[in-house]
């Protein structure tokens, strides 16, 4: 009997020494529901010097959701890590996005379970259109305001077949900023409106946070009246800038366990 038991603690410890020498610990796709949203954590994955994963946020409501990750935690063997140095995301209704959130660490490949604690998800509410001045271009300031929007223009390159404006900002407002560089356009002597043709994405920003958008025209119909290297040019802001009010959902938590299967292959 002795020896049986001294057989059982053997290679237990052995199963043990294994598992904790993988390279890279896997773990099991998981999903929770809410009558606003879904969340589904997929792709996490551990090694010796992080764990990480992806999380993805299904937008089920009508209303514009924001995540600031920085207001969620990891909690292992019963002790909280929060998240750091990630940027706060925007869902727009009926869509979904997704963000890679990890954390840094030595040994977290050993870890079989673990918790991870979504805060941080609002839904934005009474949005309003920040109005600004139209902006030359030329310019005759390159830094300038639209409400609580600091703005400046970080290169400019005004051609004939083409023109490209890049502008930085700063959101120093008390709510939740949202930037929707697409709905700029630009006015020109013909008296018409031109959007821009490069993308962007839309943005979050949150009080003291900057980002940067580019605005661009390819050639213009019109001739010489409408050549961009001779004529000035009116950047229109339209919906650009944005803030809103912000209400909190509750908090959700997620169990990670290890897939046995992917993890041992």
């Amino acid at each position: 009997m002795k020896k049986a038991i001294c057989l059982v603690w053997f290679f237990g410890l052995i199963n043990t020494f294994c598992f904790a020498q993988k390279e890279r610990t896997f773990y099991k796709e998981v999903q929770v529901s809410t009558p606003d949203y879904d969340l589904i954590i997929v792709d996490a994955v551990a090694n010796p010097e992080e764990t990480k994963f992806k999380i993805k946020i299904i937008n089920k409501s009508a209303s514009y959701l924001s995540y600031n990750p920085l207001e969620s935690k990891f909690i292992i063997n019963n002790t909280e890590y929060p998240v750091v140095n990630e940027k706060p995301l925007m869902i727009e209704p009926y869509k979904t996005e997704s963000k890679v959130i990890n954390l840094k660490g030595v040994g977290y490949n050993a870890v079989k379970n673990y918790s991870f604690v979504v805060s941080g998800i609002y839904k934005l509410i009474n949005i309003s259109i920040i109005t600004g001045d139209d902006y030359k271009l030329p310019p005759a300031a390159t830094a300038f305001n639209i409400g609580p929007y600091s703005i400046t223009v970080e290169k400019l390159n005004k051609e004939t077949d083409k023109t490209t404006v890049r502008f930085v900002y700063v959101y120093n407002g008390e709510k939740t900023g949202l930037v929707y560089p697409m709905k700029a356009s630009v006015k020109m002597p013909d008296g018409k409106e031109y959007g821009t043709v490069k993308k962007e994405r839309n943005v979050l920003v949150l009080k003291g946070q900057s980002d940067d958008f580019t605005l661009a025209w390819e050639r213009m119909p019109g001739g010489r009246a409408n050549d961009m290297q001779l004529v000035d040019m009116m950047v229109k802001w339209n919906a650009v800038f944005n803030e809103a009010d912000k209400e909190k959902t509750p908090d959700a938590t997620l169990a990670l366990a290890i897939d046995e299967v992917k993890t041992n292959k």
